[in-house]
């Protein structure tokens, strides 16, 4: 939202810079983001001049010498070759020193002492373009002035000369959605007066002409007011009207439209005219149209309405879409003679719900949607028809018509000076608690020596509760006026008894000593990835902000993808990425959700080094994290099978006593084609919940053996279809203690080998605890493998 300085200066006598503004209001929840001027530079250093004398240049038929008044002890010598330069002219001048900005470029350009065709020439007389004023570049600009020579430009451009304050409103701020609502911020935090424009003039006639509101559903419109202006012109607005509205971004379209545009950037209210004659049966009426009905907006897009959108009709049908964009068949043209401006407080739940429906977000819809002020509806009315007889003298107001059978209450909140102390941890004065609520035009009722009913506006929409009431005191004290009072003692997290929050520790130490980054995505996500492998009971979310976060998300593998591919698009190839969060799915009978452990791999092993031959990352580098992983939390014993998912081209899962404890594989060439990754990714999905409910987290360490270990290896030729977990489960049930760790160190295909062969190179490390194994020991162990392996797997021992 953008706020003019001068604009501002109209209902609060504030004598700050904008600069001195900013802080002001963001350390009371209304951040500036933003302070420019309107004009680059503010006119600093330039000056009016008074040419005494206009010459030919002696040796230049196009340029003209002239003598201007700066207000100095002598006049400047000046070459100019604008054609309507002439000896009596008030002008604008940069003189040697200045630095002036060109409206096109914004680009500073510093005025020097330079010698043109012989003659030197001591400042340059400006044109509008070059000052920065307007594209215009016609000619000098001559002014209409008795200001002397010498004075500063920007004391007669000083109605030009602006600041514009952009502010990033919080959702709650519906009261602060105009100038008058930043004034009334500042009236509170600087105790200083508001002034409204006077209404006093407002006389509006008896109105003779048939014209009412027939039906309002007042659940959905509380209020709905409207007056009917007769013998209006349609013509452009006076410069000032269209230089305020282009200050703050928007663009005049012509009076009638800008006055409405006017008073709701100053007032907040949102206000739409209508042209009278278009209305058929001159009856309007508040409704829901049914599903289907048509309605073309002022955009001229048709849009078929879903039944749940409020709607402004007459006889003939829907005129407007209510509270968000008018309708074309009633639209303002120059063939306009009478206009119906209407002034409503709608229900903001509806607004909301129709404007996101829709995909429609106007000026209108962003007030009304957070909630606009119910008793300013008649002054806006009124303040818009004054300023339209202002710029149409002929124009006729009408009497004041509405539908208002339920005034909105005031909400009190009953709140003890102990309740305030407590919350703030400090005791602020009465006196100030009281004068604070006052500026926030927050009336004191029933007070008594323990406390008070505050009775709020119902424009201040955030302000509801007790909670609301004191956040209120705390922001306009001063929150960096009350004392921290947090215990100043640290509490190291290693210190923490809780089972999770260690766990988490670890795992991610782990991860990251193993390169790995840790993210942290939205829980909402699109349901268009429900078409590329997502499970179909996915939550959608009942009002979307947009099409990007309209479901929860069931699997966390999409969102880590997602910030792959923008790794990946910035030339970031080898991504190692974890996350922990809440995946969501929809149970028999209730909504479920659990929190699961995430890794992403993808491009290669390492950084690239000289040392030796790398490669892309495989399937046994993610297991190899996982194994690890496991190996830290004391579950040696957790077996892998092969799964089908539509998430993996192969999928493993690892399991615990016939509990899926983690799924993992390299993801399915669909999904990267989606993404547009174009390089492989492996992906792992851990149930957080269950690891942490089996994980041995009171390990017993045992001393190194004293023994030494030993290696042996086999050649194992298999079977294409026998995985390498087969040959560790068959090793598992022989029962040797003395195998303490079995590894495939390589795999074989082709060449001498059948086609539905492979070789299996397996090292076995074996090691007594107790003693030295001795040669013989060792050969009986790896003697009953072999006969387990030829006789289960149907092994062939390589020689």
């Amino acid at each position: 939202m953008k706020i003019s300085l001068n604009w501002l200066k109209s209902y609060i006598n504030v004598s700050l810079t904008a600069s001195e503004i900013a802080p002001l209001l963001t350390q009371r929840g209304l951040e500036v983001t933003h302070i420019y001027p309107t004009i680059k530079g503010g006119l600093e250093g330039l000056i009016i001049g008074d040419i005494v004398s206009c010459l030919p240049h002696p040796n230049a038929d196009r340029l003209k010498k002239t003598l201007v008044d700066i207000g100095s002890d002598r006049p400047s010598t000046i070459v100019c070759g604008a054609l309507n330069v002439a000896v009596g002219q008030k002008v604008v001048v940069a003189p040697v020193g200045s630095t002036i900005y060109h409206y096109a470029n914004q680009l500073p350009f510093q005025i020097k002492k330079v010698k043109i065709r012989g003659v030197v020439s001591e400042g340059m007389i400006c044109a509008e373009d070059e000052i920065g004023l307007s594209p215009a570049h016609d000619g000098i600009l001559v002014l209409e002035t008795t200001l002397p020579a010498g004075t500063p430009a920007k004391d007669y451009f000083k109605e030009l000369l602006d600041e514009i304050i952009e502010i990033e409103l919080t959702p709650n701020r519906a009261d602060a959605c105009s100038h008058l609502g930043i004034a009334r911020e500042l009236k509170a935090i600087l105790h200083l007066p508001t002034t409204l424009p006077s209404i006093k003039a407002f006389n509006g006639i008896p109105c003779d002409w048939p014209l009412k509101i027939s039906s309002v559903d007042n659940t959905l419109c509380p209020r709905y007011s409207g007056l009917l202006i007769k013998n209006t012109t349609i013509q452009s607005s006076p410069e000032w009207l269209r230089n305020r509205l282009l200050r703050i971004g928007i663009k005049p379209i012509n009076n009638v439209v800008d006055v409405t545009n006017f008073v709701l950037h100053e007032l907040g209210q949102p206000l739409h005219a209508f042209d009278y004659d278009t209305l058929t049966g001159q009856s309007l009426i508040v409704q829901l149209c049914p599903a289907d009905t048509l309605f073309t907006g002022l955009d001229g897009v048709e849009r078929k309405l879903a039944g749940h959108e409020l709607m402004i009709c007459d006889t003939t049908g829907p005129i407007a879409m209510a509270g968000i964009l008018g309708g074309l068949r009633t639209r303002i043209t120059d063939a306009t003679r009478h206009i119906f401006i209407e002034s409503a407080y709608f229900n903001p739940a509806v607004i909301r719900r129709a404007a996101q429906y829709h995909a429609l977000k106007t000026d209108a819809s962003f007030r009304f949607e957070r909630g606009t002020d119910p008793n300013i509806s008649p002054y806006a009315l009124k303040r818009a028809a004054l300023l339209l007889q202002e710029l149409i003298p002929s124009a006729t107001a009408c009497q004041v018509i509405e539908y208002y059978p339920k005034p909105l209450a005031h909400f009190n909140i009953p709140i003890t000076y102990a309740e305030i102390t407590r919350c703030l941890g400090k005791a602020i004065d009465r006196s100030t608690i009281q004068q604070i609520l006052t500026d926030l035009e927050i009336a004191i009722a029933a007070e008594t020596d323990e406390g008070f009913t505050a009775n709020v506006p119902p424009y201040r929409v955030d302000v509801t509760r007790k909670a609301d009431l004191i956040e209120e005191i705390a922001r306009i004290y001063g929150y960096e006026h009350i004392p921290n009072r947090l215990a100043t003692t640290y509490l190291s997290p290693e210190n923490s008894t809780d089972k999770a929050y260690k766990l988490e520790e670890e795992i991610s130490k782990i991860l990251v000593a193993n390169g790995y980054y840790e993210i942290c995505t939205n829980s909402l996500t699109k349901e268009a990835y429900t078409t590329i492998g997502m499970p179909q009971q996915a939550i959608s979310i009942l009002n979307p902000l947009s099409a990007s976060t309209n479901i929860l998300r069931p699997t966390l593998l999409f969102s880590g993808l997602e910030v792959i591919a923008y790794n990946l698009a910035r030339r970031q190839y080898d991504v190692k990425l974890f996350e922990r969060g809440t995946i969501y799915h929809k149970g028999d009978a209730s909504y479920k959700e659990a929190k699961r452990l995430a890794l992403w791999l993808t491009g290669q092993i390492e950084l690239p080094n000289w040392v030796r031959q790398l490669g892309p990352i495989t399937l046994q580098n993610i297991r190899t994290t996982i194994e690890q992983l496991m190996q830290k939390l004391g579950l040696m014993d957790l077996s892998y099978r092969s799964v089908t998912h539509p998430f993996y081209s192969q999928g493993v899962e690892g399991v615990d006593k016939e509990v899926v404890v983690v799924t993992f594989g390299e993801v399915h060439p669909s999904i990267i084609d989606y993404f547009s990754l174009g390089q492989s990714v492996f992906f792992a999905d851990i149930d957080w919940n269950h690891l942490l409910k089996i994980s041995r987290s009171n390990k017993v360490y045992e001393p190194i053996s004293r023994f030494p270990a030993v290696t042996r290896d086999l050649s194992l030729i298999v079977d294409k279809t026998i995985v390498f977990q087969k040959i560790k489960d068959l090793i598992s049930k022989q029962g040797h203690k003395n195998i303490q760790e079995v590894q495939l160190f390589d795999v074989y295909e082709g060449g001498n080998l059948p086609a539905d062969k492979k070789s299996y190179a397996i090292r076995f490390t074996l090691q007594d605890r107790d003693k030295t194994l001795h040669e013989q020991a060792i050969d009986q162990i790896m003697h009953q493998l072999m006969q387990a392996f030829e006789r289960d797997l149907n092994v062939i021992i390589r020689q």
